[in-house]
């Protein structure tokens, strides 16, 4: 804490002090006081103040208003991460100009930026693009492209003020606008204003306190005296047993549990690449000032987590983002934390939660082109051993975890496509397919024959593109196909349960296209089902196929779970999940009650897992550069505000789950097709 006293009256102060790079940044708060007994807080113009030396990131305060009589101002410095940041560098009283101010008027194809300063008088300097000088600012500056402008105020007898920086979009390819919402898309709550974000605090607490979990819930989200009543076991994690004739999933403790999760309960695909195409968003923060924790590294921007401390004035953690949401998601009747989400979090026994295997990670069983694992990699049964000792067996006692999935959306309907064409150097599958061949056939000629091709060896082939196109060929990749799959599952399976024998094996989240693919829909459910415990399938469409689920669970032998599924719109310029389905979010709503219960009433499906906690970024995932996923997916926007029609409904099916699984009520179904 820092004290001045005057003689005289204080009517101005501006300050000068330094943040570490790659810490919290805390902002100085200032009191002022006319007798140094009471003190009242009083507000500062904060901003980063030119470029960062070193690691250390000018920042600027002032405040040309102090309250009448002002004789005493204290400056609290908070360093919450370390006690030796900030540093103040610099404190002027009555001695200060006013920073200077930017307004912007849109032209066609470019901007007019008009500078002023508070201080009568005050000469105004600019740069612009860090220019080699700053220049006298005489008449409004026009503006073309994106544009980095730095201007400072001076006054003779006064102390110049700090330098300001702003960045600039004066072209016309703005697509987002400063609040992460597409630009060209009008639609009620359409946030127009920081004050709205800050009013949305009040309104949320309001909300979110109107609405009660349902009734009747174990600590699970399972139902409470099912166990007794339909005379299922407490195994103390979560199981497949039988009603009847039916599997259902029951809690640790012994009660029905139908997965009600959410997937992607992060910020992570709120991030959207900034860097390169800045000319696409009105304005981003600068990464070194006040909105750096909404920044991943320097290239890409969360709009999301930047309105959340627009909203609250606390940029959230990961940790305050998912534990928030269980909070919220419980009161809309959901049960669970689906893929895609921070499972470490999970560990602290809040809410039930999911895992994925590593195998994703494993870099050596990746081939090229084709999003399979190559269980015919050298060493992948002991690297699999390795990998899952350590990923594994530590949560293998947590009564929150339902249960591990295998993958996610691989391509097994490229497999036949793909494969033959790979070079056994860069993957083994292809060099595990040669030798099946030759093994067959035993004499290149009797290959070339079946094939029709005319290769003078077998070793010819490991590198070359073979053509599947007798059918003789294709029942031969029919063979490695079911061989691949049997391999996989069955050695994933063995190694899993030999770590971990009592949380579920969820399967591997099946694309709609392998699904519905008759011959892949069987291959692979008769190759998984020896194997998993649950069947899982990424299902989006618009009407629930009973027939095909139907022929999976027979051929498999194992309950389904819909690990993904969703419905948007594209009433707010962001892609709509599945076209067609939702026109708004009333409407979505209604897709949501119609898939949830229609599946739930089904004998062999034991949950359903909607696609995710906030909506995609608008200019696409961070990952996936130009072209990431957009979708209006979430139940909150990138302003965190609910939507609160689609929450309703889902509220609505989700709190009568049970008495609709068991047949208590009638599903609840809307035909879109009627007139």
């Amino acid at each position: 804490m820092l004290l001045y006293k005057t003689d005289y009256d204080m009517t101005s102060f501006s300050v000068s002090s330094y943040y570490f790079a790659g810490l919290p940044l805390s902002k100085l708060k200032f009191y002022a006081s006319s007798d140094d007994e009471t003190y009242s807080e009083v507000a500062a113009e904060a901003y980063p103040s030119g470029n960062p030396v070193k690691n250390w990131q000018p920042y600027a305060y002032e405040n040309m208003s102090l309250p009448e009589g002002t004789r005493y101002l204290k400056i609290e410095m908070l360093g919450k991460s370390k006690a030796w940041t900030p540093q103040i560098s610099g404190v002027a009283i009555n001695l200060n100009t006013a920073s200077a101010s930017l307004t912007t008027t849109k032209t066609k194809g470019g901007m007019i930026a008009t500078l002023a300063a508070a201080t009568e008088g005050a000469r105004l300097y600019y740069r612009l693009n860090d220019g080699a000088d700053f220049l006298p600012y005489k008449e409004p500056i026009a503006l073309h492209g994106y544009v980095r402008l730095e201007a400072y105020a001076v006054k003779e007898g006064l102390l110049p003020s700090p330098i300001r920086s702003y960045a600039i979009n004066a072209s016309d390819d703005v697509q987002l606008d400063r609040f992460g919402q597409m630009e060209v898309a009008s639609f009620a709550g359409k946030v127009t204003s920081e004050s709205q974000l800050a009013a949305d605090a009040k309104a949320d607490k309001a909300y979110y306190a109107s609405l009660q979990a349902p009734a009747g819930r174990d600590e699970y989200g399972g139902l409470a005296g099912s166990k007794d009543k339909y005379g299922f076991k407490a195994t103390g994690h979560f199981a497949i047993q039988r009603l009847g004739g039916r599997p259902v999933m029951t809690t640790p403790s012994g009660n029905l549990y139908f997965s009600l999760a959410v997937n992607g309960v992060t910020a992570n695909e709120t991030y959207s690449l900034v860097k390169g195409r800045e000319t696409l968003y009105e304005s981003v923060p600068p990464y070194a000032g006040e909105y750096k924790p909404a920044w991943l590294g320097t290239n890409s921007f969360s709009y999301f987590v930047a309105n959340k401390y627009r909203k609250t004035g606390v940029f959230p953690t990961e940790h305050d983002i998912y534990m928030e949401a269980i909070g919220r998601l419980a009161k809309w009747g959901f049960n669970g934390i689906g893929g895609f989400s921070p499972e470490k979090y999970g560990e602290e026994g809040l809410f039930p939660y999911t895992r994925m295997l590593p195998l994703d990670s494993m870099s050596w069983a990746k081939i090229n082109g084709l999003s399979i694992f190559d269980i015919y990699a050298p060493g992948a049964e002991t690297k699999l051993d390795q990998a899952f000792a350590q990923a594994v067996a530590p949560y293998k006692d947590d009564p929150m975890l339902v249960g591990y999935f295998i993958g996610n959306e691989y391509d097994f309907h490229k497999f036949y496509q793909i494969v033959p064409g790979l070079k056994a150097s860069k993957a083994a599958i292809k060099g595990r397919l040669v030798q099946r061949l030759q093994s067959k056939y035993g004499t290149i000629g009797a290959f070339n024959k079946a094939w029709e091709t005319d290769f003078d060896s077998f070793d010819s082939l490991k590198e070359a593109k073979l053509p599947v196109e007798t059918k003789t060929a294709w029942s031969d990749m029919n063979g490695l196909f079911a061989e691949y799959l049997d391999r996989f599952y069955g050695t994933v399976s063995k190694l899993y349960r030999k770590y971990d024998s009592r949380h579920l094996l969820l399967g591997d989240r099946w694309t709609v296209t392998a699904f519905r693919d008759t011959k892949l829909r069987g291959m692979l459910a008769a190759a998984e089902g020896k194997y998993v415990d649950v069947i899982s399938l990424n299902y989006y469409s618009h009407k629930v196929e009973t027939e095909l689920l139907a022929d999976l669970y027979a051929k498999a032998g194992k309950p389904i779970m819909m690990s993904e599924f969703g419905y948007g719109t594209a009433e707010q310029g962001l892609a709509p999940l599945i076209q067609n389905a939702a026109a708004n979010q009333a409407q979505r709503g209604i897709r949501y009650r119609n898939y949830v219960e229609g599946v739930a009433t089904l004998p062999y499906i034991v949950g359903a897992n909607v696609f995710n906690y906030v909506d995609q970024a608008g200019l696409g995932r961070h990952w996936q550069g130009q072209w990431g996923e957009h979708y209006n997916s979430g139940l909150v926007n990138v302003a965190d505000r609910p939507y609160k029609d689609y929450a309703t409904a889902a509220k609505a099916t989700n709190d009568d789950i049970y008495r609709i699984m068991l047949g208590q009520r009638p599903k609840y179904y809307y035909d879109f097709n009627k007139k």
